[in-house]
């Protein structure tokens, strides 16, 4: 799937017939543009909601309207206690004493959307946002539109993965309706009544009975188009082109021509980030640090769904708790191996948590990964049992441990250039990669303390090995090492010192 800057919604001459393709691709190949519109309705409102389980306080969302605090979201508590969206702040307060009002933050909203179209790339390579200057009366469109043409083989018709999208934002934590249609307005009004308009299908009829309000349209012009008596969609598309651009101006025949596909449509594609960084404010206080795993789950979700569309990874996360009073909790996490599966981050982050102290209740959740790397997927056997598999769980049971205990109480080991055993190896991270291989002729186990013995107990099998080093660093050494077997069988390594202390020593233990 090509990843252009820019996509471009169904394209026709104005004289042409929406249904008929353009006679410069006729007889060749080709897939017409088809758009799924992802409406995100309740945007301002699930991004303070998500961050938990359960939300049975009355909750409600404000913003400053015409020099009024205005109610323009509120929670199934909040409707249920008589408050409804329009209603003055003030006036819903005194409705329900126990309300909770919170500002709207759009630039919270915008961050957002950032991050949902880096998730929503795993299903299409061309995924946009609304522009700047696609405003409507009660502020920008909440959307993301992905055009599904080129991957309808890998994720089934436009119903199909509208439904699929609708119920993974869902477990993320927002409320989603799809709709789709032949261009990217068209789309937008479908997700607002749940239409899926089939590819070449006439749109005028399923959306022709919308009301004028439904439309992106500035607040003069549907005040305009009401006066004189336009009440449906389908009454101004009855309205011949010129006699529309000379009542009302170009704006609105541009848009009725770019719903109608007769115009082209161009749309900036939307391009992943290097890295990922998502925020999630909670509505009231967590003081329970295993409480924190419900949200860093749905972050956890969302940033592998952005891994996948990208088809990178990570090595490591940091992760942020933001407290009312207190310096911020940072928790690092490291990995083996490049990843993109939630289920092992999680297991890691619950490892880290288990032994974390919270100072103070946590406000805000941010999830970070500087660094997303390239990921290459291995094909797996059936039993788990190839060197790469028995290697991968290596690394994942050293991950557990550091999280667990700590980054430095898991470490590897590596070669130095010494002669002496005891100075011949120094612990090294598990990044690191080792030096110096182990030699066959030498024990891998080596006693933490040479121990003194009496040599006439073993029996001699092999030996002696002269070792004379350490003169330049005052850990001067002679030594003759030999192979000796006690009489239980075990084999294990023994030298005769001769400087500086006399006697016979045992070292290491052949496996």
């Amino acid at each position: 799937m090509s990843r252009s800057s820019y996509t471009l919604g169904t394209m026709r001459p104005p004289n042409q017939n929406p249904n008929q393709e353009s006679p410069a691709l006729q007889g060749q190949p080709h897939c017409p543009a088809h758009w799924l519109a992802i409406r995100l309705p309740h945007l301002s409102l699930d991004l303070r909601t998500r961050g938990l389980a359960r939300q049975a306080m009355p909750l409600a969302i404000s913003e400053m309207l015409q020099r009024r605090e205005v109610l323009v979201a509120c929670n199934p508590a909040a409707r249920k206690a008589g408050v409804q969206p329009g209603m003055a702040a003030s006036a819903a307060q005194a409705i329900l004493g126990t309300l909770q009002v919170l500002p709207r933050n759009r630039e919270q909203e915008n961050a957002a959307l950032q991050s949902l179209a880096a998730w929503c790339y795993q299903y299409s390579s061309q995924v946009c946002l609304p522009g700047p200057g696609q405003v409507k009366a009660a502020g920008e469109r909440q959307v993301l539109w992905l055009e599904t043409a080129g991957s309808e083989r890998l994720f089934g018709p436009p119903v199909e993965l509208g439904q699929r999208l609708e119920r993974e934002l869902g477990k993320l934590g927002y409320h989603a309706m799809s709709g789709s249609a032949a261009t990217p307005e068209a789309a937008w009004l479908a997700a607002g009544q749940a239409l899926h308009l089939a590819a070449g299908s006439d749109i005028r009829n399923p959306l022709g009975a919308l009301s004028l309000q439904l439309l992106p349209l500035e607040p003069a012009q549907c005040d305009a188009l009401e006066k004189m008596g336009f009440r449906r969609l389908r009454d101004v598309l009855r309205l011949p082109r010129k006699a529309l651009t000379r009542r009302f101006g170009p704006a609105l025949a541009s848009y009725i021509d770019h719903l109608l596909g007769t115009l082209p449509d161009p749309r900036i594609a939307w391009r992943p980030p290097a890295s990922f960084c998502s925020k999630l404010e909670l509505p009231a206080e967590i003081n329970s640090s295993q409480a924190l795993l419900f949200p860093l789950k749905r972050l956890l979700e969302e940033l592998c769904g952005v891994l996948r569309g990208g088809d990178t990874a990570v090595q490591s996360l940091q992760v942020t708790l933001r407290h009312e009073d207190h310096t911020d909790t940072g928790l690092a996490v490291g990995m083996q191996s490049p990843t993109q599966d939630a289920e092992r981050l999680l297991r890691l982050l619950r490892e880290r948590l288990e032994r974390l102290r919270l100072p103070q209740a946590v406000r805000e959740i941010e999830l970070a990964a500087a660094h997303l790397l390239p990921f290459a997927a291995g094909q797996g056997s059936l039993f788990r049992d190839s060197p790469a598999e028995q290697q991968q769980d290596m690394e994942r049971l050293a991950e557990r441990l550091q999280a667990r205990l700590g980054p430095s109480a898991v470490s590897g080991v590596t070669g130095v250039e010494d002669h002496r055993p005891e100075y011949s190896w120094r612990p090294r991270t598990l990044h690191e990669p080792a030096q110096c291989a182990s030699l066959g002729h030498r024990p891998s186990w080596l006693l933490q303390k040479p121990k003194r013995c009496d040599i006439g107990q073993y029996q001699l099998l092999a030996g002696p090995e002269r070792i004379e080093s350490g003169w330049w660093d005052g850990r001067d050494c002679r030594r003759d090492y030999y192979i000796v077997r006690d009489n239980s069988g075990s084999m294990l390594w023994a030298f005769h010192e001769y400087k500086p202390r006399q006697g016979w020593f045992l070292h290491g233990v052949f496996g």
